[in-house]
């Protein structure tokens, strides 16, 4: 796999303490053919001096204004031919050389396989032990994919997805097709979860949003309605103990605005695959052909 391109690529916003040290540790990284693409978003000086100090040769773009963790990624992910995508966060970093070498080795170990991730540690993070794991969904900013999970496989992240919930849109898509998602225990990264510039509100009221608009896209037919049936009485239960009754109904209103264009984005997956999904959430799984979900899910593929 050495003659294989791989792209690391950082979207950066008002980090550049991070951003220094995240890019030094990937501009250490012993693979041959790799090239580093980071989105300073929106344009910040200060950023952008510690991107080229950290890694000269890196490939810099800036937004005019912030626009949301996976629009502006996929900006980076529009820039970049390489055979293989590994996405990182600003306040994170590798703890070994070999990394990216070592994720790109699991697609020669294991073709089907629809991403790795990397066992994290730091102040919030609990690394894995043991075994490798397979797992429902991947955190963005730690993972590696075959390009052609954007081009061929599944598409772009939607651009509704301000912050979260395009991983587990991704993720869906990936176990849909029998391409599973794998979090390798000896791959380290250190993830310092730095929370500078960020608004609260703002976390609460996207992470809630973008949540419905993934059931929206995502769920069987039969299961929507239970779902957001669920969604409702929990976030507003959550809502109610944190004492943010505006966000939640903001983020609903929201919600069904975008309702029409979640709409477009609608791939929902099978009943079957759902299931493996809720198995995959349960516990630990490290032999995926010990499941019987997966045997279905895998053999609707074959037939």
């Amino acid at each position: 796999m050495e003659s294989s391109t791989i792209a690391v690529l950082c979207v950066t916003h008002g980090r550049p303490e991070m951003l220094r040290q995240c890019l030094a540790s990937c501009a250490s990284q012993d693979h041959p053919r790799t090239e580093i693409v980071v989105i300073i978003n929106p344009v910040d000086a200060a950023s952008e001096q510690a991107a080229r100090a950290a890694a000269p040769a890196a490939k810099i773009f800036r937004t005019h204004r912030n626009l949301g963790f996976f629009p502006a990624l996929n900006l980076a992910l529009a820039n970049t031919e390489a055979d293989y995508v590994m996405i990182v966060d600003d306040d994170a970093w590798f703890l070994a050389s070999d990394a990216l070498s070592r994720l790109l080795a699991e697609f020669q170990r294991d073709p089907r396989l629809g991403a790795v991730t990397c066992n994290l540690e730091g102040p919030t993070e609990t690394p894995i032990t043991g075994a490798d794991q397979f797992i429902r969904v991947f955190t963005t900013g730690f993972t590696m994919l075959p390009r052609k999970v954007i081009t061929e496989w599944v598409s772009y992240f939607p651009d509704l997805f301000f912050r979260s919930a395009g991983e587990t849109f991704l993720c869906t898509q990936l176990w849909e097709q029998a391409r599973p998602v794998k979090r390798i225990v000896g791959v380290r990264m250190f993830h310092a979860l730095a929370q500078k510039g960020r608004s609260s509100r703002d976390w609460h009221f996207y992470g809630l949003r973008s949540q419905l608009l993934c059931a929206v896209m995502r769920e069987p037919a039969g299961w929507l309605l239970p779902v957001m049936a669920s969604k409702f009485l929990k976030s507003l239960l959550l809502a109610a103990k944190k004492r943010e009754p505006l966000i939640w109904l903001h983020a609903w209103a929201s919600a069904l605005i975008y309702l029409p264009e979640a709409g477009r984005w609608r791939r929902p997956v099978s009943s079957a695959t759902r299931r493996l999904l809720a198995r995959l959430g349960a516990g630990p799984v490290h032999d995926l052909a010990a499941l019987p979900e997966w045997q279905v899910v895998a053999a609707s593929k074959r037939s």
